[in-house]
């Protein structure tokens, strides 16, 4: 009788065993599986909002860089708009300033005047057959005769150059302030290639603009010749239809796309960007069945150990689970002991091996995360930076300038603004090249920030001209126009100095090249809540003009209006 009693005893140790670590298997499991679960949708959603953000921000640089070219533009046609010659609307006495344009700009296709019926009167290039054109029945010259403001036209075939361009146009006005014609700039449409990172977007990523209308403007890939017209597609409705958003959807090519449109009011237009939704998805994918892959395998690895530990005494079991909650606590040294029977040696083996490669996953992870920021801080500095001299561009200008109007209006104190327009830079584009004007660009903004202090702004407004924010100026408007005037002729001064630039040729010698340069510039100071940044920036530039009128290398204060 006793030996059965015995065995029994034996048999209900060995169950007792087994539950035990069984249930140790779980807890380990429960939360392993839960962990990976979270991480997994974690990934999901982390993806998405890194796609969402980056696109975004590349659709706001696409409405700021395009929508840029099309403000330069039409501040070129305001002026030509202004010129008697152009007034004048006479075939025979066409103002030369056309030709000019159109040689100087080759985003130009050409330029002309039209009379009220839509005559070219005046054209840059010359008209096929020697008659005048008429352009009169044109959707968009019949919309600014109906809106008489300046107006983007969609995508046409010029008649006069045989291009596909988009015309800008503006009203000309006599001096009875009635409208008497129009001047026009027919954009070439690759001209609104707004010059974004495309390098960094996947593989069959489109982006491009939309007119109001649905009528598609320009994109960067058009296989399907969709450009000029309202693609039938549910995309490109919701892309008019949303106008400020994101959403996935069906595009005119049959792939399904996650998209970003921002706005551009200014010329009816909307800005877009659509990368293919399984690239936005796939690197999330691959790396949640990697990590369920590793959670299996670690799972099946605890069962087995579970298994033939039942068969063993439970002291090396019990330190074993000592040495899994210390882990679980913390502290990520800890190790188990390679002790007790062959069988028990390797399940603390195999234990310590996993929690080598939790770390190594932890590790990878947070290399992975530096690896994201640097990619975000990346993005950043080319939508709020210029490539070239790395000053500040016209967006974050726009922000630093709000800024120092609130600071102004908390503090009771006037801030400054200087336009600077670079005399005499074009005869160095043109004498050594570009690569020449684009080193001394750069010189002319390090030299700027050597003028001003750390709390002030210097940004590249476009081409060669720049602008720099004085903040926190005196209260009293003679001592802060004083401390302006000082900065102003200190700039002028600085940037009045020779040029010496190293040019660089591959197996050539160097080169240097000397060359003269002075600026001319417009000073605005302003205080508190008077005016916006808009109105801050057309005193300033037109400050700026008055130095220019008067020689150059200049500073000119504006008298706001």
């Amino acid at each position: 009788m006793a030996q059965p009693h015995s065995s029994g005893l034996g048999l209900r140790k060995a169950a007792s065993i087994r539950a035990h670590l069984l249930v140790l298997v779980l807890a380990l499991a429960v939360p392993l599986v839960a962990a990976i679960g979270l991480e997994i949708v974690g990934q999901m959603q982390q993806a998405v909002a890194h796609t969402k953000s980056a696109l975004r921000t590349l659709a706001k640089t696409m409405a700021s860089n395009t929508g840029g070219k099309i403000a330069n533009a039409s501040r070129t046609l305001e002026r030509l708009a202004l010129r008697p010659m152009v007034q004048a609307l006479d075939p025979k006495n066409c103002d030369p300033i056309l030709a000019d344009l159109v040689n100087l700009n080759p985003d130009y296709a050409n330029a002309v005047y039209t009379n009220l019926e839509g005559v070219v009167v005046c054209s840059a290039v010359s008209q096929p057959g020697g008659k005048l054109v008429n352009i009169g029945n044109t959707p968009w010259f019949k919309r600014l005769l109906d809106n008489r403001r300046f107006t983007v036209g969609e995508p046409f075939l010029g008649p006069i150059t045989g291009k596909w361009v988009s015309v800008l146009a503006t009203p000309i006005w006599n001096a009875q302030h009635e409208m008497v014609g129009s001047v026009q700039l027919p954009i070439e449409l690759k001209a609104f290639d707004p010059n974004i990172p495309a390098d960094d977007l996947p593989q069959g990523s489109r982006y491009g603009f939309f007119q109001d209308d649905g009528i598609m403007v320009w994109r960067n890939l058009d296989p399907e010749g969709v450009i000029g017209t309202r693609p039938d597609a549910e995309a490109a409705r919701k892309i008019v239809a949303l106008r400020d958003g994101e959403f996935e959807s069906l595009a005119v090519d049959g792939v399904v796309r996650y998209f970003s449109v921002v706005p551009m009011p200014e010329v009816g237009w909307v800005a877009f960007v659509g990368v293919p939704t399984d690239r936005v998805y796939a690197a999330a994918k691959q790396r949640a069945l990697a990590t369920a892959a590793v959670a299996l395998l670690a799972l099946v690895v605890l069962v087995l150990l579970a298994l033939a530990m039942a068969r063993r005494i439970s002291e090396p079991i019990v330190a074993l689970v000592q040495t899994a909650r210390a882990v679980q606590g913390g502290n990520r040294l800890a190790r188990a002991a390679s002790q007790g029977p062959c069988e028990v040696a390797e399940v603390a083996n195999a234990f310590n091996a996993m929690t080598d490669g939790l770390q190594a996953s932890a590790r990878a992870l947070e290399a992975e995360v530096a690896e994201r920021k640097q990619v975000e801080a990346q993005v950043r500095e080319v939508a709020f930076h210029d490539p070239l001299t790395h000053l500040p561009n016209r967006l974050l200008l726009n922000d630093r300038l709000s800024q120092a109007l609130a600071a102004s209006a908390r503090g009771g104190v006037y801030c400054a603004l200087m336009f600077l327009d670079l005399d005499h830079f074009k005869p160095l584009n043109d004498a050594h090249g570009h690569e020449v004007g684009d080193l001394l660009l750069i010189e002319v903004a390090a030299r700027l920030s050597s003028c001003v202090r750390q709390a002030d702004t210097v940004a590249r407004f476009g081409g060669d001209e720049f602008v720099v924010v004085l903040s926190d100026l005196h209260a009293d408007p003679v001592i802060a126009h004083a401390q302006a005037q000082a900065v102003a002729e200190k700039v002028r001064a600085l940037l009045a100095a020779p040029y010496l630039m190293t040019v660089v040729h591959a197996g050539q010698p160097d080169v240097l090249v000397q060359h003269q340069c002075s600026a001319s510039i417009g000073v605005a100071l302003f205080a508190g809540p008077q005016a916006s940044t808009a109105d801050i920036l057309k005193w300033a530039d037109a400050a700026m003009y008055q130095a220019k009128k008067a020689g150059g290398n200049t500073v000119c204060f504006a008298t706001p209006s």
